[in-house]
């Protein structure tokens, strides 16, 4: 017949349901609230109320601040992550200011191709070939 599923183990449990009660990993979480400039001591404080308040829903243990950054300094971690989001420039939408996109077509004349694509998708379809913005930064 079939093999027995194996149970989840506590960390996976945390990471499922980390994931789906705020679409990403807790690494990317952090990276993404240090780069918009929040607080080191504010990020740790808020992170651990959110991983107990998760853990406690799925029954595992949550996985804290200190175990995600991996005995970095957030201090340190956040100007890492300032310097790169300030060192990689996305476009702007000429049409509604809203930032753009990277995006990789899926179908018609630029599948496989990347692209930028307007952040209002739905409402705004403005769309800029990648080769485009190269051309610029060679400039």
């Amino acid at each position: 017949m079939y093999p027995k599923r194996q149970q989840k183990s506590d960390r996976e449990r945390f990471l499922s349901a980390f994931g789906k009660q705020v679409g990403t990993t807790p690494e990317i979480y952090l990276r993404r609230k240090l780069s918009a400039g929040m607080q080191p001591g504010e990020l740790k404080r808020l992170y651990d109320l959110l991983a107990v308040e998760i853990a406690k829903k799925a029954h595992c243990t949550p996985i804290r601040f200190d175990e995600v950054v991996g005995g970095k300094t957030p201090v340190r971690t956040a100007e890492l992550h300032r310097q790169r989001a300030a060192e990689s420039r996305v476009p702007v939408c000429p049409r509604c200011g809203a930032q753009m996109v990277l995006r990789t077509g899926q179908s018609g004349a630029r599948k496989g191709q990347k692209f930028w694509g307007c952040s209002n998708y739905p409402a705004c379809r403005y769309t800029k070939n990648l080769d485009e913005e190269r051309q610029y930064e060679k400039l």
